[in-house]
């Protein structure tokens, strides 16, 4: 009971701070029930924000959520977490229009947000501490991660900017094609840990990491159907047998393998720390880095341009939606005396 309700909460908070239109009742069921599945999740525009980078979330959408929990059976059975198909597109904060309504509903999820973690310490702050509870919540989160087995495919993270070097403008991103991340025994084969261990074993194998960079590059984020930008965020995920022939990257893909071997206590294990509290062995076939002068510039210029960003994200419900100067002078005209008068 005690450890379902603490899953529940964390799940809900975690989820809730992401995803849009999130049924926290249906969440909770789940839970309970020990396996939950979500299909089709929309991230929150307001997902990037703690970040507090000059940009924001133009895109994003979360394929598939499976979480497997054996409330019965969690000294037995993994916990199973499935994560399929993340697609993300940030922008610049100049590159957003202003839109009053969502912008008024982002900052009272921010208030709401923050009055929420202080009701939570005030609540903290009352209430006594049980050792006994905390003992045994420990032991059961201990537990749930020894035998935690997670699962990620088809990530790709994105961020297009038109405005930092109008010559040549630019599309950056990660792509993943999966992640294993599970419980061994000590000869590196999968298993679960029933008994009391006093070293236990993760092994992480990922598959075709991939950072580009192209310039003068088409935008996703231009197209007007939700489902095509899914699909061509999908469609270039780089992997083993087919590479993006147009995109240009600084990190070719790479497939890397790691094992864990985490001593719990080495201060009473009696080996007198000769056995480490962290033993971590990474395998990696092949990695190639190289960045062109295209891809230099872009990244001087994006980092000469954040405090632009910063001060643009400030003044946005005032600015005009142009992009180009000629013509439009007198609004712009308009817009700097604001800006002058408001930080004066």
């Amino acid at each position: 009971m005690v450890f379902e309700t603490l899953a529940a909460d964390l799940l809900n908070s975690f989820l809730g701070d992401f995803v849009d239109n999130l049924d926290a009742s249906q969440l909770n069921i789940g839970i309970w029930g020990g396996d939950v599945k979500l299909n089709n999740l929309e991230i929150k525009k307001s997902a990037l924000d703690e970040l507090d980078l000059p940009i924001k979330l133009k895109y994003g959408f979360l394929d598939k959520l499976v979480l497997k929990i054996p409330w019965k059976n969690l000294y037995t059975e993994p916990v199973i977490t499935n994560i399929d198909g993340l697609y993300l597109i940030a922008v610049p904060n100049t590159g957003v229009i202003y839109n009053k309504e969502k912008a008024e509903k982002m900052e009272h999820e921010i208030k709401q947000k923050e009055l929420s973690r202080l009701e939570e310490n005030r609540r903290n702050q009352r209430k006594p501490k049980d050792p006994t509870a905390d003992t045994f919540t420990e032991k059961m989160i201990a537990q749930v991660i020894k035998n935690l087995q997670v699962t990620i495919k088809n990530i790709h993270i994105r961020f297009e900017d038109k405005y930092t070097n109008r010559q040549h403008p630019f599309a950056t991103g990660l792509t993943l094609e999966g992640l294993v991340f599970q419980t061994t025994d000590e000869n590196w084969h999968a298993a679960v840990l029933k008994d009391t261990v006093k070293i236990f074993h993760k092994l992480i194998s990922m598959e075709n990491l991939a950072v580009y960079w192209n310039y003068d590059s088409k935008f996703i984020s231009d197209l007007s159907d939700k489902d095509e930008i899914r699909k061509t965020l999908h469609e270039t995920i780089a992997r083993e047998d087919d590479i993006p022939e147009d995109f240009n990257y600084i990190l070719q893909p790479i497939t890397m393998e790691a094992k864990l071997a985490l001593n719990q206590k080495p201060e009473s294990d009696g080996s007198n720390w000769s056995i480490p509290k962290i033993d971590l062995n990474v395998e990696i076939k092949e990695m190639v880095l190289s960045i062109n002068k295209f891809q230099h510039q872009g990244i001087l210029l994006l980092s000469e341009a954040r405090e632009r960003f910063n001060t643009a994200a400030r003044y946005l419900k005032y600015r005009p939606n142009l992009i180009e100067y000629r013509g439009h002078y007198r609004a712009w005209y308009v817009l700097y005396n604001l800006m002058v008068e408001l930080s004066t």
